[in-house]
C-alpha cells in the first residue's frame, strides 16, 4: 500500500501519496526555509503545515496529480499567481480554458496602472497642500489659494471660483460664436468708417456730413461689406480678457511647482490663447482697418477658437473625463494600428477603383475621399461608381471597412469600460477624503508638529 502524508494547509487537511508529495516538494527547492520549517513542524505533530491558501492549494494539488491547472473559481487572479510563485509552479503550464483568463487579468492590471499611478499622485499633490495649508506664512498662504484654483471641492470658496471660472469661459465662447453670425454685427459708424478709408475717407465724406461735398460732385457708394460686432460682443470680449488674464497671473504666483506648472498641456492652452486674445487688440491697434477687412491678420481670429479649451480645464477634475483620457492612452496602439490600416485600405481600394475604368474617378488622389468615407460607412454620396466593376470594387470596400472598425473599436470600448469601472473606487476615496477636509476645516488646528518650510522650485 502506497504511503499516504497529510499536508496540512491552513487548517485544511490533505492526504496525498509520497510520489506526490516528491513533486510538490522538488518544485519548492526554491523555498528552501518554508522546507524546513515544514520539516521541523512534520516532526513534531506528524503533518506537514503552511499557512497558504487552501483554495489556490487545491488547484496546485490538481496539477500535481495530472489533472491540468485552472484557476480557482474565487480566488484573485493576483493573489493565484502569488500562490503558483511559492509552490514553483510555472503559470504557462495553465490549461488553454484558463490561461487567456489568467493573462487578459494581468493586460488589464498593466493598463489600469495608468490610471492608478495618476489618482495616487493627485492625492498625494493633495495631502501635500493639506499639510502645507496647516503651516503658516508664505507656504500656507500659497497652498491655499493653489487649493482654490485647483481643486472646486476643497471648500466653499473653490466652489464659488469654479462657477465664476466657468461663467467667463461660456460667455467668451458664446461671444466668440455669436460674433460671426449676422444678427449680432451692425454697420459701421462713421469713426469707423474713418479708420476702415483712412486717407480716402473724403470721397465718401459726403455720406455723413453734406458740407463737405461740393457742387456737381459725386459720393460713391459706401461698401457693403464692412460690418462690426454689436457693442456688448465687444465689452464682454475685454473683459473676459482680463478675467483670464488676472487667472492666469494668480494661478503662476501661487503654483507650488513652477516648472511643472510651464510643461502642463492646459496651462499652454491658456498662454497661447491669452497670446492669440492680445495679438488680436495690438493688430487691430497698430492698423484699425483690419477690423473690417479680410487679410493675413485674419489667421490670428481663427487661432481664437483655442479657447473653446478652457472647457477642459472645467472638466479635468471629473473623473469621466479623465477616463476617456487613460482610455485613449491605453489604446493608442490599438488606435495607431486602425489608422494605418485605413491607411492602407486607402490606397489599395483607391488605386482599384482607378484603374476600373470609372470616369468619375479621375486620379487615384481624387479617390482617396471615397474610399475614406466608404470605409468607415458615412457615404456622402458626392461621388459613387457607376460601373459593374467599381461597384463591385466598392462593395468590397466598403465590408473591409465594416470588418476593420469591427475588430479595432471594440478594444477601446473595453477599456473606457474597464477604467470606468474601476474608477468607481477612486471616487469614492476622493469622496471620503473630501469629507475628511471638511472636518478638519471646521475642527480648529491645534496640532504642534512643525510643518517643514516650502522651498518652491
Amino acid at each position: 500500500m502506497e504511503d499516504k502524508i497529510i499536508i496540512n494547509i491552513s487548517g485544511t487537511k490533505y492526504e496525498v501519496s509520497s510520489e506526490t508529495f516528491k513533486q510538490i516538494t522538488l518544485t519548492m527547492s526554491h523555498a528552501k526555509r518554508e522546507l524546513e520549517k515544514m520539516t521541523a513542524r512534520a516532526e513534531k505533530q506528524g503533518e506537514y503545515f503552511l499557512e497558504r491558501n487552501p483554495t489556490s492549494f487545491l488547484a496546485v494539488l490538481g496539477y500535481f496529480q495530472g489533472n491540468g491547472l485552472h484557476l480557482p473559481p474565487l480566488t484573485c487572479t493576483a493573489e493565484f499567481k502569488n500562490e503558483l510563485e511559492f509552490w514553483g509552479v510555472d503559470p504557462e503550464a495553465m490549461e488553454h480554458c484558463c490561461y487567456s483568463k489568467y493573462v487578459g487579468f494581468f493586460d488589464d492590471q498593466k493598463a489600469l496602472s495608468i490610471l492608478t499611478d495618476d489618482q495616487t499622485q493627485r492625492i498625494n499633490e493633495r495631502k501635500e497642500l493639506q499639510r502645507r495649508a496647516q503651516g503658516s506664512g508664505w507656504p500656507s498662504i500659497q497652498a491655499k489659494i493653489w487649493s482654490i484654483l485647483e481643486e472646486p471641492s476643497s471648500n466653499i470658496i473653490a466652489k464659488g471660483y469654479f462657477y465664476t471660472s466657468a461663467f467667463f469661459v461660456i460667455i467668451s465662447i458664446a461671444a466668440l460664436i455669436c460674433g460671426t453670425h449676422p444678427t449680432f454685427r451692425r454697420s459701421l459708424r462713421e469713426s469707423e468708417w474713418r479708420e476702415y478709408f483712412d486717407d480716402d475717407f473724403h470721397r465718401y465724406a459726403g455720406h455723413f456730413d453734406s458740407s463737405h461735398v461740393h457742387s456737381g460732385s459725386t459720393v460713391p457708394p459706401l461698401p457693403t461689406e464692412p460690418m462690426a460686432q454689436i457693442d456688448l460682443l465687444t465689452y464682454l470680449d475685454f473683459i473676459t480678457t482680463i478675467f483670464f488674464t488676472i487667472e492666469f497671473a494668480l494661478r503662476v504666483i501661487f503654483c507650488p511647482t513652477k516648472k511643472r506648472f510651464f510643461v502642463s498641456l492646459l496651462n499652454l492652452i491658456d498662454i497661447l490663447s491669452l497670446l492669440v486674445m492680445y495679438s488680436k487688440y495690438i493688430v487691430e491697434t497698430v492698423n484699425p482697418k483690419e477690423k473690417y477687412t479680410a487679410s493675413i491678420f485674419d489667421i490670428v481670429h481663427c487661432f481664437q477658437i483655442i479657447r473653446v479649451f478652457r472647457l477642459f480645464r472645467l472638466v479635468k477634475n471629473f473623473i469621466g473625463f479623465r477616463v476617456l483620457l487613460y482610455s485613449m492612452k491605453a489604446s493608442f496602439c490599438e488606435v495607431l494600428l486602425m489608422s494605418m490600416f485605413l491607411m492602407v485600405a486607402t490606397l489599395l481600394f483607391s488605386a482599384f477603383v482607378f484603374f476600373s475604368g470609372d470616369k468619375v474617378f479621375t486620379s487615384i488622389p481624387d479617390s482617396f475621399w471615397w474610399a475614406i468615407v466608404t470605409m468607415t460607412t458615412v457615404g456622402y454620396g458626392d461621388i459613387y461608381p457607376t460601373e459593374a466593376l467599381s461597384k463591385s470594387i466598392g462593395a468590397i470596400c466598403a465590408i473591409t471597412g465594416v470588418c476593420l472598425l469591427a475588430i479595432i473599436i471594440p478594444i477601446f470600448v473595453n477599456n473606457f469600460l474597464l477604467f470606468y469601472a474601476y474608477s468607481k473606487v477612486w471616487g469614492t476615496k476622493d469622496k471620503v477624503m473630501g469629507e475628511s477636509n471638511r472636518k478638519k476645516e471646521s475642527t480648529p488646528f491645534t496640532s504642534k508638529t512643525k510643518i517643514a518650510p516650502f522651498k518652491p522650485e
